[in-house]
């Protein structure tokens, strides 16, 4: 698809001409640059984002990581029309992207787990400490302190059918993805069982979308997501351009989806009503196309949705406009100066198709974002940070929907 015209008012109202009424949306747009949120810390990396409800009030919260200066973790509750921010981690963690929320302790309240960047090889969880949210800094527990260093991206699933949360992580350092089923006591201090699903090599790689970053490994595998993908029940597993099948006794089957995407952001929806569920990858560091994958007749064929993302480390599958179709949010950085990077809604047609489109910034570095619901009134939200650009910094933008 080449680039989609759109409407972008700087008061951030915008009408879709095709959609009815009840789907025109005005953005609020709150910024820690005006002071309206708090800053997560003074650092300059700001490595990941996650969104759970972590005080039980029915309203979604989050929390923001940062690698080069403490409080490493914040979370942010939401509190009348705006948020307040308290302490995770009050030391220096070296975390990577990719961090996520599940209730790890099964105690009925969501707590945090994310894997270290290039200077450690530990991943870690921490316990929320709902109700009191007195002490300082909330517990944190090892997941794993062994093996090679750089743990980016995790996702929790029941990826073996047996209705019990298991672990998946891209160990970059091993370069092996590793599934682990939670213990049924997640507080020892140690190493979980960890499964490898997948081992790469480094020796060699196909020729890849597009250009990346000189730290680029060769071959180097990112990018999760969850999709029952050949509709047996049980979850699969999608990333680095391959999707895992649980076979039973601890092993699981590859299978490519584009050898030549290995380095990408993943996600995975029913973009094609029906028959199995699309796939989308989209580079996350550096400057290649998204491409949609549509199983046909035991092929995974590619469509090229948009020719060139740069650095588009935000991506999701979700239903907007609530028409039934499937539409893709992807939002890019501005490393290297670019200025022109886009957070932006493609609107499906249910058939593979995106001829519509809604920018809702330009310009403004988005990283490891989220499109959540972040004020409680059932529309979509969208969570912005940078990675560093402009950082520290948060940006959010409400949408009316119900005008809550």
């Amino acid at each position: 698809m080449n680039n989609i015209p759109g409407t972008y008012l700087l008061l951030l109202i915008w009408s879709l001409f095709e959609l009815p009424l009840a789907a025109q949306v005005r953005w609020e747009h709150i910024s820690s640059t005006s002071g309206a949120i708090e800053v997560p810390n003074k650092g300059k990396q700001q490595t990941s984002a996650a969104v759970a409800d972590f005080n039980n009030d029915g309203i979604n919260d989050f929390c923001i990581t940062e690698r080069t200066s403490a409080p490493s973790v914040v979370w942010y509750q939401r509190s009348g029309k705006g948020w307040k921010r308290h302490v995770v981690e009050d030391a220096i963690c070296f975390i990577e992207a990719g961090t996520i929320a599940f209730d790890v302790d099964n105690d009925g309240d969501m707590d945090i787990i994310a894997g270290g960047e290039s200077k450690t090889n530990q991943v870690w969880w921490w316990e929320n400490p709902y109700p009191d949210f007195s002490k300082p800094a909330w517990p944190r527990y090892l997941i794993r302190n062994t093996g090679g260093n750089k743990v980016h991206d995790q996702i929790v699933g029941d990826f073996d059918g047996d209705n019990k949360p298991d672990l998946v992580f891209w160990a970059q350092g091993d370069q092996t993805l590793y599934f682990s089923r939670i213990p049924s006591d997640p507080y020892i201090q140690g190493n979980w069982n960890l499964i490898s699903v997948y081992k790469y090599y480094s020796d060699s790689q196909m020729e890849q979308h597009g250009t990346y970053p000189a730290w680029k490994r060769t071959n180097e595998h990112e990018g999760l997501a969850i999709a029952d993908i050949d509709g047996d029940g049980v979850m699969d597993i999608v990333g680095g351009g391959l999707w895992f099948k649980y076979l039973g006794n601890d092993k699981f089957s590859y299978n490519v989806v584009d050898a030549a995407y290995t380095f990408s952001r993943s996600a995975a929806g029913q973009l094609v009503n029906g028959g199995r569920p699309e796939i989308v990858l989209v580079v996350g560091d550096g400057l290649a196309p998204m491409c949609m994958y549509e199983y046909q007749k035991n092929t995974w064929v590619k469509k090229e949705i948009v020719q060139k993302i740069s650095n588009g480390h935000s991506l999701a599958i979700v239903d907007f406009d609530g028409d039934g179709n499937m539409d893709i949010w992807y939002a890019e950085m501005t490393l290297g100066g670019y200025k022109e990077a886009v957070n932006r809604i493609l609107f499906g047609d249910g058939k593979g198709n995106f001829q519509r489109d809604m920018i809702i910034s330009r310009g403004i570095d988005l990283h490891d974002s989220e499109i959540v619901d972040l004020d409680g009134d059932g529309d979509l939200d969208i969570l912005g940070k940078p990675y560093d650009g402009d950082a520290p910094r948060i940006d959010i933008w409400l949408q009316n929907g119900t005008n809550k």
